[in-house]
């Protein structure tokens, strides 16, 4: 139920704060966000240091609602609202970061996600890199450069 719940909330986001005409370029953050989220979850599941309950469907163990819902749609999110000037780059990746992680935490004590050996620091670690990589990616493959305005 957790995970259809985290799946509506963001697409409704998304219908509320997409902008349509730059989708086509702002989807590949969205697909990069899903693929890296995939790949690290994969991993680390497979290696026993978390587990997810009851996905409603599994996709490499984690859950599709998941999957499509917070990390592909705040992937294109993310790169639409991405900011061009350097301080504040420095500002949104803590930010984001902060967000998935109390989304995560909310998640620990809702029982869908489970720690087995892993910490709550260790998640933060991940979201700042994974997202400083996803800024990155804007900023060096989509084309949001630093100190250009739109």
């Amino acid at each position: 139920m957790e995970w259809n719940i985290v799946f509506i909330i963001n697409w409704a986001l998304f219908i509320l704060l997409i902008n349509w005409k730059e989708l086509k370029i702002n989807i590949w953050s969205g697909i990069a966000a899903a693929s890296m989220q995939l790949f690290i979850d994969s991993q680390f599941i497979s290696l026993r240091l978390y587990e997810i309950h009851n996905p409603v469907i599994d996709i490499l163990g984690s859950s599709l609602f998941f999957v499509t819902g917070p990390v592909f749609v705040i992937g294109i999110l993310f790169a639409q609202y991405h900011p061009v000037k350097k301080w504040a780059v420095i500002l949104y990746v803590p930010i984001i970061s902060a967000l998935f992680s109390i989304e995560e935490y909310f998640l620990l004590k809702r029982g869908v996600l489970e720690y087995i050996n892993w910490r709550q620091i260790d998640s933060i670690g991940v979201n700042v890199a994974a997202i400083g990589l996803m800024s990155w990616f804007c900023i060096n493959v989509l084309g949001k450069k630093r100190g250009v305005e739109k």
